[in-house]
């Protein structure tokens, strides 16, 4: 017998992942953001796979793979962007201020710091949404591709 199947599956598989994903990006997020870049990456393929796998038949891979990521990215990002803050907050406004002085040659307060950073925070919180994305809508693609072959 044929387990059922609901319509949605790739949805579900997105929450899921979202939320391993949200996890995931905060943790490694503590190191920067280009490893939550690395990791939105890694979690998208897994998403898209596995998204593909719950829609075989129903949606195309590389749809069924889109669809989880576009579930599980906004989890992901929120989770990395928290790991993020979190880190620079131990750090602290000053520190940042007296490294980007240092790097740029010119006098930068705290406040200008923050703010510096909050806007690469989201960045590359676009960053980590377009790489878990296009992984994810890749991996299903392939997922589908290498079943029918």
């Amino acid at each position: 017998m044929e387990p059922e199947t609901k319509q949605g599956d790739a949805l579900r598989v997105g929450m899921v992942w979202g939320g391993i994903g949200g996890v995931v990006g905060f943790l490694v997020s503590l190191l920067g953001s280009l490893a939550g870049l690395v990791a939105a990456a890694f979690i998208g393929f897994s998403c898209g796979r596995r998204a593909a796998a719950a829609e075989r038949g129903r949606r195309r891979g590389a749809v069924a793979g889109f669809v989880g990521g576009v579930m599980a990215a906004p989890v992901f990002v929120l989770g990395a962007s928290a790991g993020a803050v979190a880190a620079a907050r131990q750090i602290g406004s000053s520190a940042m201020a007296r490294s980007l002085s240092d790097w740029m040659g010119m006098e930068v307060s705290a406040e200008q710091a923050w703010d510096l950073f909050l806007i690469s925070v989201a960045f590359f919180a676009l960053l980590q949404a377009a790489a878990l994305i296009g992984a994810s809508a890749a991996a299903g693609a392939w997922a589908e591709r290498r079943g029918r072959l």
